[in-house]
């Protein structure tokens, strides 16, 4: 599709061009002179090598295909991460805010450098769609176009859109992604251009592409004023206005609630809504996976007399966005106001249990005694100790009496066919004295534990790529667990998806740290039930009324704690090999002391 190029206003400035924004309207050339170009003067000699580069990339970007571009940024990122701490440093504490816990090094290194990745494609997208400015027929998948079908044409639209996946299209292609909608007005997207766009040839050479769509690019440093000028007009017009800036800026702003901590957002954008009687609209790109573009159009927010509230109606649907994409959110500016994340407080009646840790019965560094008083530290009503394949230690330990007994369950963490696949047994009655042997197929396992009196069968951390066949599967044999783990390590983005699933099979929802190492991992991932006992947990996950919560954390495991224990666990099937309980138990002796710094203490 070409789209024509409309008339004045919502032409792109020119040099010698009329700036509306201007009090006459009297004519000024783009440069040092425009209030909205506050950028360098041309320099001739300079523009022409910076616009003939820019040309030159645009080309390049255009001629290689999308998969080797997405191997490279990827490559690009991982080195990114590796030589750059700052930029590590700001992307894991984003990590840290937005998941409310800092995940294993593993983790941190692909959630970041998918994000940095996600922003080198974003400047390759950049340029492959500025190297063709005549050709605008793009393939989007959109979802939600009817939330503002009705308003366009009608009343003027703010479009506030976070850094995730391929934001520019969002303003860039505006005209393309809306063209179905017949609507024909203004267009004008107010964006931070990247620094060395900023200059004066590549800011007119992106200003004229792109204006070829129809769309007016208005640099987000400009002069306040002319902006704040031309964007009322637009949105006067019954226009739509785009801003893909997400970041601090030099404007007026309010400290907003963003996740667990608080970040500034301009109040501009709030009250000229409010002026104009304009609707905001949230808007996300994201890619898929054919690396399609893919546009989520969110509910209209109406703004309120109290700009607070608005900037919290968008901070709220931002986040939605944000933990749906979370790996393409190239945020990478350091917004966060609170130097770490709080824990919210507990729900009136309701407490909070780990029901998933490790002692050295199976491959844990920590007894069963070290987890309980880790749990007494966070804050922990309930705890249940859940070895592989082994239930004499926990057995054994409730068997000896004393204080805590109650508050700890017995459990088993079940290995079916493949090692990857485990099914989670808790025992609030009777607890078995034989186990099935490692590597039964799991319908035979959930049938096992139901021949158990008042066992609870829960799927622990679902694999990806099957666990949503299991349940089917499950489903169609009549053996669905009674809960399935929705937060614990390694879940990345797929908590929405599971608990999702989880209301469609009528499952309850669980958290559980997976401990096996340090006390500081407990309460990492958690229950949250109503009551305070083990009876008031079990009864809990009968009625479904769980939820699983992630908190803050601060426990750090040294690497070579976690290889050590991770080689230890592998060895775990092959433990009745002569010699192999030797070697583990030297690999969990270092391991642990690389992790806690002592041997094992206390019983258990």
């Amino acid at each position: 599709m070409r789209v024509a190029r409309p008339p004045h206003p919502s032409a792109p400035y020119t040099p010698g061009m009329a700036n509306p924004a201007s009090p006459a309207g009297e004519s000024s050339e783009r440069g040092a002179t425009d209030p909205l170009y506050d950028v360098p003067d041309h320099d001739p000699v300079r523009d022409a090598i910076v616009l003939r580069g820019i040309q030159t990339a645009s080309e390049i970007a255009q001629a290689v295909p999308w998969p080797v571009w997405r191997v490279l940024t990827l490559a690009a990122a991982l080195l990114t991460m590796l030589l750059s701490p700052n930029r590590r440093r700001i992307a894991w504490k984003s990590i840290r805010h937005v998941r409310g816990d800092l995940p294993t090094l593993p983790v941190r290194w692909w959630l970041g450098a998918q994000q940095v990745a996600s922003h080198f494609r974003v400047v390759v997208a950049t340029l492959r769609l500025g190297g063709t400015p005549d050709d605008w027929d793009q393939a989007f998948a959109i979802e939600g176009l009817d939330r503002i079908r009705p308003h366009l044409g009608q009343q003027g639209i703010i479009v506030v859109a976070p850094h995730a996946g391929p934001y520019t299209v969002i303003g860039l292609l505006a005209r393309v992604w809306l063209r179905d909608t017949g609507f024909t007005g203004e267009f004008a997207v107010v964006a931070r251009m990247f620094r060395p766009f900023r200059s004066g040839a590549l800011m007119d050479w992106f200003v004229e592409r792109y204006g070829r769509s129809g769309v007016e690019i208005i640099p987000v440093h400009a002069d306040a004023s002319a902006i704040a000028g031309r964007l009322r007009a637009v949105l006067e017009n019954k226009g739509v206005v785009v801003l893909v800036v997400d970041e601090p800026t030099p404007t007026p702003s309010l400290p907003t609630r963003f996740f667990d901590s608080q970040i500034k957002l301009p109040i501009g954008p709030a009250r000229l809504a409010r002026a104009t009687h304009s609707l905001i609209v949230p808007v996300t790109a994201r890619w898929g996976r054919r690396h399609d573009l893919q546009i989520v159009i969110g509910e209209p927010i109406v703004p309120s007399r109290n700009p607070a509230e608005t900037l919290n109606a968008i901070a709220v649907a931002i986040e939605g966005f944000v933990r749906a994409n979370f790996a393409q959110w190239s945020m990478l500016t350091d917004l966060w106001l609170d130097p770490e994340p709080a824990a919210p407080p507990l729900p009136a009646g309701h407490a909070v249990a780990d029901l998933h840790l490790h002692t050295p019965g199976s491959d844990g560094l920590c007894t069963v005694d070290e987890w309980l008083a880790a749990g007494d530290k966070a804050g922990l009503r309930v705890i249940a100790v859940t070895d592989h394949d082994h239930l004499a230690t926990i057995r054994d330990w409730k068997l000896r009496g004393g204080d805590g007994r109650e508050r700890v369950l017995p459990g088993v963490e079940l290995t079916a066919r493949g090692r990857a696949v485990h099914l989670g047994v808790l025992f609030p009655d009777a607890v078995p004295t034989r186990l099935p042997k490692p590597g039964t197929p799991l319908p035979d396992l959930i049938r096992w534990a139901r021949a158990v009196p008042g066992a609870v069968v829960v799927l622990v951390h679902p694999l990806p790529g099957i666990w949503r066949w299991q349940l089917r599967r499950l489903a169609d044999l009549g053996l669905l667990p009674d809960a399935i783990e929705s937060r614990f390590p390694f879940v990345g983005g797929r908590t929405d998806a599971i608990e999702r699933a989880a209301r469609d099979y009528g499952l309850a929802v669980l958290g559980g740290s997976d401990a096996h190492m340090a006390p500081g991992q407990v309460g990492h991932h958690v229950t949250l039930f109503p009551g305070e006992t083990a009876d008031d947990l079990v009864a809990a996950i009968r009625d479904r009324t769980t939820r699983a919560v992630t908190r803050p954390n601060d426990a750090a495991v040294p690497r070579r704690a976690y290889a050590l224990q991770s080689l230890s666990s592998w060895l775990l099937p092959f433990r009745g090999l002569p010699g192999v309980e030797s070697v583990r138990s030297a690999l969990n002796a270092r391991a642990r002391a690389a992790a806690v710094g002592s041997p094992p203490g206390g019983e258990g």
